[in-house]
């Protein structure tokens, strides 16, 4: 259903915007229970992993190469993921504040590793060695190689995990054929695809046993379909609802399950399932499409839909209220910033959503402390050398600590802090100009600095155009 009188009528919550980050993701960040976040982000040719604590947002270091992916996050603050090692060698790791980053495969020789997901216990499962087979791991056992499905002897990862130690992974018979798996202690690898798919493939464990994920029927059925797997029932195909696709992208423990259905035409709609209610459409903001892209123990989806003008926005939904556009519940946000698409919800109600400015978490209520909260960076995408090239960020200061500073840094080299700040009761902005000596890509960085410290950045990639013999020589000087 649309945003209707009847949302209307529901207490509208209200959100506060903490920065984490600025490049393109590496991947889906993922949330815990109390909004704790990992994720990672890619910034030229580094891909640096990150955790936010509650508290402040922490390098999470890495094995020696310049490629980290924070893949999963537990209740424990542990985060599970890969890293390049200093010989380029991909290796699953486990993080924690405490411990740091713990090289699951540190061995001389004994292949490549992925780290896929971690559970409550620290139990992580993925895949290792050059011939791919799924592992499990904890600090009291070390790596434990879990083998092949017997009847299907070909490589195979495990993906996803629930507290009781249930891992269910994907094998890959070959480039057209893959088949789901379950793996126990006491049953060991089976194939649990008992539809006979073409493609299957797990996305969540539910508490009890259940996995949840999606499967193409034949090679020309048109597209995805979800299913739940129990011990009782075997692969149950959950239907498409009145498309002629469906898909699911997350379940939580209790099996409230959050996805897509798609339709001939090309529209797609958010999709809700449970055992009571069954597959319902979530509707849109107004325009064709809408996706949950996950879902909390509290009911509530979060994903994007297009409203009215084609515009993408990030959303979310609960029974109660229906779908609401998360730029309309935002408190202290600076002029220009919208958020297109959220990602990850906590069960404390915190949403991972990316923006024009960044990746943010939305933290809700009144006791964020959250320093400045960034509009985009405003600045033209294509200049010419020598040519003045005009910027400007606004802020909003919500925590009413005050602002210290705007540093600048135009990817040259050069920098310096800004000259010119105007900020009234919080709100303010901050402009800088300068003229690139040679053509190329830079990215152009402003850094709002509060008086508390905490320091808050959003970039953006500009193309330098023109010949250096046009310009005058030596370096060409910023006015900020």
């Amino acid at each position: 259903m649309l945003f209707s009188s009847v949302a209307l009528a529901q207490p509208t919550p209200t959100y506060r915007v903490l920065h984490l980050g600025v490049g393109m993701l590496a991947g889906y960040p993922d949330i815990n229970s109390s909004g704790q976040v990992a994720f990672s982000l890619i910034n030229g040719d580094r891909t640096t992993g990150y955790f936010y604590d509650g508290a402040a947002i922490r390098n999470i270091g890495s094995l020696g190469g310049r490629i980290v992916y924070a893949n999963d996050v537990n209740d424990a603050g542990q985060v599970a993921g890969t890293a390049l090692n200093e010989h380029g060698i991909e290796n699953a790791f486990v993080w924690s504040a405490g411990g740091g980053m713990l090289d699951l495969r540190a061995e001389a020789g004994r292949g490549r590793s992925y780290g896929w997901a971690i559970n409550n216990r620290g139990v992580v499962t993925g895949a290792m060695g050059e011939t791919g087979h799924p592992f499990r791991w904890n600090v009291a056992s070390g790596l434990e190689d879990l083998g092949v499905t017997p009847a299907i002897p070909a490589p195979a990862t495990g993906r996803v995990l629930n507290d009781a130690g249930l891992i269910a992974g994907v094998t890959t018979v070959n480039d057209e054929v893959t088949r789901v798996f379950a793996w126990t202690r006491s049953g060991g690898l089976v194939d649990i695809d008992t539809l006979g798919s073409v493609e299957s493939s797990p996305v969540a464990v539910g508490a009890g046993g259940e996995v949840a994920g999606n499967r193409l029927a034949s090679l020309d059925d048109g597209g995805d379909r979800p299913f739940l797997w129990t011990r009782a029932t075997g692969m149950v195909d959950l239907g498409i609802g009145r498309g002629s696709t469906a898909w699911i992208n997350a379940m939580t423990p209790g099996l409230h399950i959050a996805g897509g259905i798609g339709y001939p035409d090309g529209r797609q709609r958010a999709m809700s399932w449970t055992r009571q209610g069954g597959m319902r459409e979530l509707g849109t903001l107004g325009g064709r499409t809408s996706v949950a892209r996950a879902v909390n123990a509290k009911g509530q989806i979060v994903g994007f839909a297009e409203n009215w003008l084609g515009a993408m926005r990030a959303v979310v939904w609960n029974a109660q209220g229906g779908m609401l556009d998360l730029n309309r519940a935002l408190r202290h946000a600076p002029p220009g910033l919208v958020l297109d698409h959220a990602l990850a919800i906590g069960d404390n109600g915190a949403i991972v959503a990316s923006s024009n400015a960044g990746l943010v978490l939305l933290r809700p209520g009144q006791g964020c402390v959250c320093g400045h909260t960034l509009g985009p960076l405003a600045v033209a995408r294509e200049v010419a050398v020598g040519a003045p090239l005009q910027a400007s960020v606004s802020f909003v200061d919500g925590d009413r600590t005050g602002t210290r500073g705007v540093e600048w840094a135009w990817g040259d080299g050069s920098g310096g802090a800004a000259r010119r700040i105007v900020e009234n009761g919080g709100v303010g902005s901050a402009s800088a100009s300068h003229s690139f000596s040679a053509p190329g890509v830079y990215v152009v960085t402003a850094t709002v600095v509060g008086r508390d410290g905490r320091r808050t950045a959003v970039s953006q990639t500009v193309v330098v155009t023109g010949s250096t013999a046009a310009s005058h020589g030596g370096s060409v000087p910023s006015s900020i």
